[in-house]
């Protein structure tokens, strides 16, 4: 790609953010996305709880930290702690169930609203259709995220388990202690590139598709991880959202996290869209 055509790219893609009003649909991903975090986590809790490891939600934040405020972080340990829901048991954990099941696939509703925006393209998936999806996807990225997160926080503990009656080479430990944070990548990549293949209502021409949101994958995973870092080390040094927010500080901190997540997601969306539309150009053109 020369010069020119990557400025036209750039210069199209911003259009494309001012014209489809990214800013605000970010701003409404944030909000359904703070209606629907906490069900989320806590729809998490129980089902590792069901695969005997409701432990690991904890360690899952702790990582998250890394990158996320601190506040932030903190506020959602203190909702989880504070919850009962599920404590009953019988029939008030299925209601509760349920009742967390449909808040949470909120989420991924709410972005498959966006990138459909991205995309140009109206929903004419129905209404179960969409509803059935958005749980699948939610029980892929829980089991994604719990492979990810048991390679990073358990990865050592599993190492020093095995060594106990294998003897591996000093080098070999180092190397795999190194490689979880690659592999932690390669499986935020992987559910990222799942999200946007599966999410959009693109019903056909699934080669071009998945081509296409190469790109805006990693553009996510990259620029979400680089810039919740940043933003975290800003917040937790300088604290200046407490100062101004008071008491409701760690909400607002929330919030901005949420609406980063939502406008680099809708972003790499739109990247996505822009190479599609192009390789189905080319496709048009050479026949």
């Amino acid at each position: 790609m020369n010069k020119e055509t990557l400025k036209a790219y750039i210069l199209n893609l911003i259009n494309r953010i001012i014209a489809d009003d990214f800013p605000g649909m970010a701003a409404e991903m944030a909000y359904m996305f703070v209606i629907g975090i906490f069900p989320l986590m806590l729809l998490l809790m129980s089902l590792y709880g069901w695969l005997g490891k409701k432990y690991i939600l904890f360690p899952i934040l702790d990582f998250l930290s890394n990158v996320a405020p601190n506040d932030a972080i903190n506020l959602l340990k203190k909702v989880l702690g504070e919850v009962i829901i599920f404590e009953h048991g019988g029939l008030m954990a299925i209601i509760g169930f349920s009742i967390v099941l449909g808040l949470s696939s909120n989420v991924f509703a709410v972005i498959m609203k966006g990138l459909n925006r991205a995309y140009g393209l109206q929903e004419t998936r129905s209404f179960i259709y969409t509803r059935i999806l958005s749980v699948v996807m939610l029980f892929i990225n829980a089991f994604l995220l719990f492979i990810s997160t048991n390679l990073i926080v358990f990865g050592k503990v599993i190492i020093e388990f095995i060594i106990q009656y294998i003897y591996v080479p000093q080098e070999i430990i180092h190397w795999i202690l190194v490689t979880r944070w690659p592999v932690a990548f390669v499986a935020l990549y992987v559910m990222t590139f799942l999200n946007y293949y599966f999410l959009p209502c693109i019903t056909k021409h699934n080669k071009y598709r998945r081509k296409s949101i190469l790109a805006g994958t990693l553009f996510f995973s990259v620029f979400w991880l680089l810039g919740s870092w940043l933003f975290s080390v800003y917040l937790n040094n300088l604290n200046t959202y407490n100062k101004v927010y008071g008491t409701i500080g760690a909400v607002a901190i929330l919030m901005v996290w949420l609406y980063y997540t939502s406008i680099v997601l809708l972003i790499g969306g739109e990247m996505n869209s822009q190479v599609y539309k192009q390789l189905l150009i080319k496709r048009s053109n050479s026949h």
